[in-house]
């Protein structure tokens, strides 16, 4: 009877040491982008499409590389576990070898929407090799395009069906309680209700302060990191000012809370140009910027090193003369 009992518990211990989560699968209507970089394909998926917020969020990488073409994707992230403005709350890596000798690599993210409305998954970068012989260009780096997505504010009628059964269950009747109770509770509600209305919009200053200025530093580093790597080869201009472009759009939409992932560099304009804290000066280069951008991106228009760099100096000096000052700040 010892040994059964012994067997039995063996049993059933091993069936839950077999248990493993069910994997991540896009679904049928995942938004897809498809970038291809010569002998490499990359694919980003983001489901599902119209998330609610509070819904968890996948955006899945998946890079198919040629063999002999080496592959290098890190965990994208920007400060503090972030992939743009969603939270990163999971990642999963894995890769495998085709049976040609080509190389898959798949990242999954599962993210956290900050708030309603619309947002975009925000470009992702790799890296390649190609080393196939007289092909060999060096590193090179590639990114994604950016998916806009929508998110969808929570429906107050679930909410109210949720409270109905807690509001039923309470007692209208509660007759005997003196006046001068009711009015001295009412009092101290009154009291705590505007010392937290106080504190909750101190509170939101000192987040939107720390987060002006947390632009400016962002900014600052990944300019930096752009100029370390050097003015970019005829055929890496396009993704080098993509990428240039892009972090000063990030830059503007923190540091003056402009909600514009979507709109194009004239639309974009029109509203940054708004802000009454930028002087002519400013709107000025902010134009000439933007505009040469788009004609290395659009117009096929390839600038030499100098002006690539010049480019970007000019980028950083627009961060620094708007960067949130100190006496602003108190």
């Amino acid at each position: 009877m010892r040994r059964l009992a012994f067997v039995v518990l063996v049993a059933c211990g091993s069936s839950s040491v077999t248990d493993e989560p069910a994997p991540i699968v896009p679904t049928k209507d995942a938004i897809a982008r498809i970038t291809e970089n010569g002998p490499v394909k990359a694919t980003l998926k983001v489901w599902p499409p119209k998330p609610v917020l509070g819904d968890p969020i996948y955006a899945r990488l998946e890079i198919v590389a040629a063999s002999g073409v080496t592959v290098t994707a890190p965990f994208q992230e920007a400060g503090d576990q972030k992939l743009g403005r969603f939270r990163v709350i999971g990642f999963t890596r894995d890769q495998h070898r085709e049976p040609d000798g080509g190389q898959v690599q798949e990242q999954t993210y599962t993210l956290e929407a900050p708030s309603s409305g619309r947002h975009r998954i925000p470009p992702l970068r790799f890296e390649m090799i190609d080393g196939r012989g007289s092909a060999s260009k060096g590193t090179q780096e590639v990114l994604t395009e950016e998916i806009p997505i929508e998110i969808q504010p929570i429906k107050t009628e679930s909410v109210d069906a949720k409270l109905a059964p807690a509001l039923g269950e309470l007692d209208a009747n509660v007759g005997g309680t003196p006046w001068i109770t009711i009015l001295g509770l009412a009092s101290a509600i009154l009291v705590i209700g505007s010392g937290a209305l106080l504190g909750l919009r101190a509170m939101r200053a000192r987040r939107r302060i720390h987060k002006q200025r947390s632009a400016y530093d962002e900014a600052v580093a990944k300019l930096h990191a752009l100029e370390e790597a050097g003015a970019p080869e005829t055929e890496r201009a396009d993704a080098w000012f993509v990428e240039l472009s892009a972090i000063v759009r990030r830059y503007l939409e923190s540091r003056y809370e402009i909600r514009a992932p979507e709109l194009t560099t004239e639309e974009f304009l029109l509203v940054a140009t708004a802000r009454p804290e930028l002087t002519a000066e400013h709107k000025r280069l902010l134009e000439q910027f933007l505009e040469r951008c788009d004609r290395v991106k659009f117009a096929g228009y390839r600038p030499d090193a100098d002006e690539s760099i010049a480019t970007l100096k000019a980028a950083r000096g627009f961060v620094e003369d708007t960067r949130l000052r100190e006496q602003v700040a108190a």
